[in-house]
């Protein structure tokens, strides 16, 4: 009985982990064919942010934003990438846009859609597994 019992408890463990690895190491889904809640200039969520955080977090925080800027800065990595959309009433950065990939065609001063899951606000609005979006 007792080695029946400690062969249940072992499966169980290995059972757990395997979800648990499996769970850790799943991908995220992409938004590209997921419908924005809400589009809005980059200037005026990052006002939202600055002037009434806690009634923007309730209206923007994990929702699907489509914002449109200009860029002030693109940093390449080998997996990652990440836009900064300019916002007006900031002295550096203002949307700081985190990609899941490598992003190519995109210079400071473009004018550019990008959509993404809002994360909140720390210095900047932040944006993650974000698209370009193209009309």
């Amino acid at each position: 009985m007792k080695k029946i019992l400690i062969l249940i408890i072992i499966i169980a463990i290995l059972v757990a982990g395997g979800v648990g690895f499996y769970l850790f190491n799943k991908k995220v889904g992409g938004l590209e064919k997921v419908k924005a809640d809400y589009t809005i200039a980059a200037t005026m969520l990052y006002d939202a942010f600055e002037t009434q955080e806690q009634e923007a977090n309730v209206k923007y925080l994990n929702k699907i934003l489509l914002v449109e800027g200009t860029v002030v800065k693109v940093e390449i990595d080998e997996k990652y990438s990440s836009i900064i959309l300019k916002a007006d009433n900031t002295l550096a950065g203002g949307i700081n846009c985190s990609f899941n990939h490598e992003i190519e065609g995109v210079s400071k001063g473009d004018m550019i859609s990008i959509k993404g899951r809002c994360q909140g606000y720390l210095m900047d609005v932040i944006l993650t597994n974000c698209n370009i979006e193209y009309e």
